[in-house]
């Protein structure tokens, strides 16, 4: 991420503001009821100028109703007005919020691939949950009670200036100093504040990353280890906390300070000027009240300052992620296409992730439409790869990829995948019903239609053994069921999609021989209908493929049937004489461990 950071807009700040336009006017309703609120709370000084010297002096107990009358009903009145406030302030700021997670969720659906490995996923999570509530409350809350402060500070002034205006110039004094050291403080609280919401988000990522391999973690006995780099992670996230609040205090005591002595020269100063007869009592009162008023807002804006830096820093961080371009986008002119033939073509495809190591190096494949093609290898040789610039997840470095004589590229990225089943290795499970996860082929799936995949994809008999059926929620990532199972299902997903073109990649792994063989034969009528891609690592699973590709080294060095392949001695011969060995060592192994 640190490239993107470099490329990063400086003034992100200032993008926000698309977010807050389309309530601008109702903020700005806010604020102002905010300043009436904040306004008539100004008058209680004046109300306490009226009956020192009008009241109190003269007796005049008519007059003091009048104004207890009026007291209550502005208090009133301010409460009603405080619960409009709270919330439209709410309906404001959950809109926003929504407004960017959202915007912020699409962005990042639509990245390549090659970021979501690159970046750990707790990072993400931080920035998109986070980041983005910590701009949401500055957006609103902060943002309006900042306004309305400043508006309030304005008008006491004006009052301050009214009632004594030599006095007032003497009170504000401390002003330039205090706006100095809060505007050196925020440089140094902003910088701080990124680099802590940095390393939180570095431990989320750990956390995240410890969890989802415990398994791992317990097997290899490594709880002591994983607790100590914790451990260290956290001290630092620590310090860095211990800093920031230090940052933050200091500040706050430096606005206390210059706060303080503002009703100290008043307290001195006006004290005099009402012995020396220049000043009335109720005049001094109100002055000093007015003044304790004038510094709690200017109080809170070194407050401000720090929540505003804060929420700099995390816009700094969103952002980064919305200035991440695909980098597999639909170019000028491309266009949908509603059927699909299955005819797919590689010419002279390069391809590499890092331009020093190539993956694949001039290959060339043809599959015609509904044919069953194999493509097999050396582990990490890029045989899914492959499957991938079918895809489209990778543009190739040089050549073309094409399905019906068309250039993949031509194609628009939704329509080409609408039109393509993948069952990868990683089998990928929502946590929601098993329904709901075989649904996501299709949406629109009758209940005979998903129990007819499940069927397919020998997973039904097993489903309805489970208490609740197919309404079973399967943990996050299928993790209540095994993986065999997972697998099953995510194969039933696929069928139920009912593509033009399926892909397998290593998509029999988690499952047993059985399993295997009968799913097979399960997808037989589904694949002769289709052009099917089986990248496989049990080469038992691809005898009946129509070709197999053999991926050595970048290249395709050996292409033809199993039998043909057999006989030359090659690679492929090399590769399922391993395999051989590798099955009968378990078998071996098995029955060791039966016997005793």
């Amino acid at each position: 991420m640190k490239s993107d950071r470099e490329n990063a807009p400086k003034k992100s700040s200032k993008r926000i503001i698309r977010y807050i336009k389309p309530f601008l006017g109702l903020e700005l309703g806010i604020a102002f009821l905010m300043m009436i609120v904040a306004g008539l709370s100004l008058l209680d000084p004046l109300a306490m100028k009226i009956v020192i010297d009008d009241v109190i002096i003269d007796r005049n107990i008519p007059l003091l109703n009048v104004i207890v009358i009026a007291l209550i009903a502005l208090f009133l009145l301010r409460c009603g007005m405080r619960v409009v406030i709270n919330y439209l302030i709410q309906y404001v700021g959950q809109r926003i919020l929504f407004n960017i997670r959202f915007d912020l969720f699409r962005h990042l659906e639509h990245l390549h691939i090659g970021f979501f490995t690159e970046t750990k996923t707790g990072e993400i999570i931080t920035r998109v949950n986070n980041d983005v509530s910590r701009v949401q409350d500055v957006l609103t809350t902060t943002l309006i009670a900042l306004v309305t402060d400043i508006a309030s500070i304005a008008i006491i002034i004006v009052i301050m200036l009214f009632l004594n205006w030599k006095l007032a110039l003497l009170s504000m004094v401390i002003f330039p100093a205090l706006f100095i050291t809060q505007f050196y403080l925020g440089r140094k609280i902003k910088k701080k504040s990124r680099e802590t919401r940095d390393k939180s988000a570095e431990i989320v990522s750990f956390f995240q990353e410890t969890f989802s391999s415990i398994k791992l973690i317990q097997s290899f006995v490594k709880e002591r280890f994983e607790a100590i780099r914790l451990l260290r992670k956290s001290k630092e996230l620590i310090n860095l906390r211990i800093t920031l609040g230090v940052l933050g205090a200091v500040s706050a005591s430096i606005a206390v300070f210059l706060s303080t002595l503002g009703p100290v020269i008043v307290l001195v100063y006006g004290a005099r000027q009402v012995m020396a007869g220049a000043l009335s009592l109720g005049s001094f009162v109100a002055f000093y009240a007015y003044v304790g008023r004038l510094f709690r807002p200017i109080f809170r804006l070194a407050q401000y300052n720090v929540s505003i830096q804060t929420a700099r820093a995390a816009i700094d961080r969103i952002f980064e992620f919305f200035d991440v371009q695909p980098m597999i986008v639909d170019i000028p002119g491309s266009r949908r296409i509603e059927r699909v033939r299955g005819e797919i073509d590689f010419e002279k495809v390069h391809f590499s992730y890092n331009p020093d190591e190539p993956v694949l190096i001039d290959v060339s494949m043809h599959i015609d439409p509904g044919q069953r093609v194999a493509v097999v290898g050396p582990s990490g040789v890029g045989k899914s790869t492959i499957v991938d610039l079918i895809s489209r997840f990778h543009d190739p470095t040089s050549g073309r990829v094409l399905i019906d004589g068309t250039d993949l590229r031509e194609i628009k990225l939704h329509s080409l995948r609408q039109h393509i089943g993948l069952v990868s290795q990683e089998t990928i499970l929502f946590n929601t019903t098993i329904r709901e996860n075989i649904m996501y082929g299709n949406r629109r799936a009758t209940k005979d239609e998903i129990l007819e995949a499940a069927r397919k994809a020998d997973i039904h008999g097993f489903i309805t053994s489970l208490p609740d059926g197919y309404d079973t929620v399967v943990g996050e990532r299928g993790l209540r069921l095994s993986g065999g199972q997972c697998q099953r299902i995510s194969i039933a997903r696929t069928i139920l999609k009912d593509p033009e073109i399926l892909i397998l990649d290593e998509a029999m792994s988690s499952l047993d021989t059985k399993s295997e063989l009968f799913i097979h034969r399960a997808l037989e009528p589904l694949m002769e209908k289709k052009t099917t891609i089986i990248v496989a690592h049990r080469l038992t699973s691809i005898i009946d493929a129509d070709a197999i590709y053999v991926l050595y080294e970048g290249r395709f060095a050996e292409v033809g049937i199993h039998e043909d392949l057999m006989n030359r001695g090659g690679i492929y011969r090399m590769l399922w004489d391993q395999m051989t060995r590798e099955s009968e060592s378990r078998i071996t192994k098995t029955r060791k461990s039966q016997n005793r």
